[in-house]
């Protein structure tokens, strides 16, 4: 995202006080400035996605991966109206251990490390973007991923490109606290630099 679904998440987590983290990207940010802005001031974290989800672009050099970086940055500023706004936060698009581009990821995170900038992946998910499911099953997929992790690093897509996850946000939301899970953006680690 963002996406025309994002304000429809962004009201769920406003209802029960909730903060995310928006991994944005770059071309989504240009077209629902108003959006980022919603949820900065909100209290989300905005972190970088890449500016065109495209690996080909991505990965074609040294160049074009920090061109990708830059350029979204560049969209979150504006959208925000902080020229100097960085996240420092990264998520590679299909994540950082997949085998697709494998060197050229591993020349990447060297390439972020020089910036200044960290990068995450998730351990947990509800394949929203993997094939096309109701919200009980999404709900089940997220159950099946959290057992058994004491820190959840949850994967969620605010498009509707394969699976609507905002349907099933709520009951995801009130099955984590059941388990005892509390909730946090990224931006907390920031103020603890051990963290990373």
């Amino acid at each position: 995202g963002p996406s025309s679904n994002t304000n429809q998440i962004l009201d769920l987590l406003k209802e029960r006080d909730i903060k995310a983290t928006f991994f944005v990207l770059g071309s989504n940010v240009e077209k629902n400035p108003e959006v980022v802005k919603r949820m900065y001031e909100e209290g989300h974290f905005i972190a970088n996605h890449s500016y065109s989800h495209q690996n080909t672009k991505l990965y074609k050099s040294k160049t074009s991966f920090l061109n990708e970086i830059q350029k979204t940055d560049e969209a979150i500023a504006k959208a925000l109206g902080l020229p100097s706004y960085q996240s420092h936060l990264f998520r590679f698009p299909n994540g950082s251990h997949t085998s697709d581009y494998a060197v050229a990821k591993k020349n990447a995170k060297l390439y972020l490390k020089e910036i200044g900038y960290y990068y995450v992946d998730w351990n947990a998910l509800n394949n929203d973007s993997m094939q096309k499911y109701s919200s009980s099953e999404l709900l089940q997929n997220l159950k099946n991923s959290c057992k058994g992790k004491h820190t959840l690093v949850i994967l969620m897509h605010d498009t509707v490109d394969v699976s609507k996850s905002y349907t099933a946000l709520q009951e995801s939301i009130r099955f984590l606290k059941q388990e005892g899970y509390s909730f946090a953006t990224f931006s907390s680690f920031f103020s603890d630099n051990s963290s990373f």
